[in-house]
């Protein structure tokens, strides 16, 4: 699913539908993003739950992960993977997000 930013901040897929640019979108491409390979890949961990709870955090739902201050996501990052900031992380999951589902498909 192709996801772009209209001029209202709402996310829109390729048919159209808008989502809110609410924590619970962000929260769910979030997930998607930081997926089991790219986690072990960047990390020592297995996946993005362990990743979390090596902290003491739990993500299991939107209003969780909502209450982890960026500072403390951003200090797990810095001590856990090569990356300098939560957000880094987050941007570089993307790429490899997008490569990935490019491979899976044979796009060249």
């Amino acid at each position: 699913m192709l996801l772009e930013e209209n001029a209202l901040g709402k996310t829109e897929n390729s048919s159209g539908n808008s989502l809110e640019n609410s924590s619970k979108g962000e929260f769910n491409i979030i997930k998607n993003y930081l997926s089991r390979s790219f986690i072990k890949k960047y990390t020592s961990f297995d996946d993005f739950e362990l990743f979390l709870n090596s902290e003491g955090f739990s993500a299991i739902t939107e209003d969780e992960f909502q209450s982890i201050p960026e500072a403390k996501l951003d200090s797990l990052v810095i001590k856990n993977s090569k990356f300098k900031t939560w957000s880094e992380m987050v941007s570089s999951a993307g790429d490899y997000f997008f490569v990935t589902q490019m491979k899976a498909i044979k796009f060249k």
